[in-house]
């Protein structure tokens, strides 16, 4: 999710993270951001629908919340 509810792609992180490869979900997300040496947290956030994860990285200055589609759909709805 982008900031105000938007929602984006996972490959629009490519600006931060160049190397950011075939991650597809925060989990994979945070593992590479450990491999490469960051502190990283990652935290599962309460949905009434699909599910949240808020990943930060704060060496990258990072704080992303990953949600599913359906999740990212009520949003885009309103």
């Amino acid at each position: 999710m982008a900031r105000h509810g938007e929602c984006a792609k996972v490959e629009s992180l490519k600006r931060k993270v160049p190397d950011l490869g075939a991650v597809t979900d925060p989990q994979s997300f945070a593992a590479l951001m450990r491999k490469n040496g960051y502190a990283t947290a990652i935290t599962q956030q309460a949905v009434s629908k699909g599910a949240a994860f808020e990943v930060i990285v704060p060496a990258k200055e990072l704080s992303l919340v990953f949600v599913t589609a359906d999740l990212c759909s009520t949003f885009s709805a309103k």
